[in-house]
């Protein structure tokens, strides 16, 4: 599916992470936004669905640590711009019964985990124009030589995990049965 254009607007529901702030602007950074075309973005999930899901800009300007997201169950991310030729987002599981984890001052449910105590179990290079869904409920990372911000436009959801999501897509027809 081609990406329309997408128009950025702030909103008080946009938030910036604490590491983005309390390291001067580096970190992950989330805006809603609306575009005059997002049916065509949520076409890849049922209609009724809809209103279970958020669209915002996603933006990274550096490696981001192994983490699970705070609140946000699984996304569909479709990229905009990598952020460089090689970065990877890396799929992790832990090494130990209890890996060490700390969290900063938005995470709520989220953590992020020593890597030293965990062991890599995938991981994929986004291209631009390409859609991805993560559970991002798994620890993932984003490794490699950032050299410009990597963005994606994301429909995120509170609701269904990955399986479900990937369900949808099978009913709308972006996945065969």
């Amino acid at each position: 599916m081609r990406l329309p254009v997408v128009s950025q607007k702030r909103s008080s529901a946009g938030f910036q992470s604490a590491m983005s702030a309390r390291e001067g602007g580096y970190g992950i950074d989330y805006k809603k936004i609306w575009s005059p075309d997002v049916e065509k973005l949520m076409s890849i999930i049922p209609k009724r669905y809809w209103d279970d899901f958020h669209l915002t800009l996603m933006t990274i300007n550096r490696d981001i640590p192994a983490h699970t997201d705070t609140e946000i169950i699984t996304t569909i991310n479709f990229y905009l711009d990598a952020g460089g030729d090689d970065i990877d987002t890396i799929f992790f599981e832990p090494l130990v019964d209890k890996p060490k984890t700390f969290q900063i001052e938005n995470q709520i449910d989220g953590y992020i985990f020593d890597k030293s105590e965990l062991k890599e179990v995938g991981r994929f290079r986004a291209k631009p124009m390409e859609c991805w869904t993560l559970d991002v409920k798994k620890i993932h990372s984003v490794e490699g030589n950032v050299t410009r911000v990597r963005k994606a436009v994301t429909l995120g959801t509170f609701v269904h995990n990955y399986d479900a999501v990937v369900e949808m897509f099978k009913e709308t027809g972006c996945l065969p049965s």
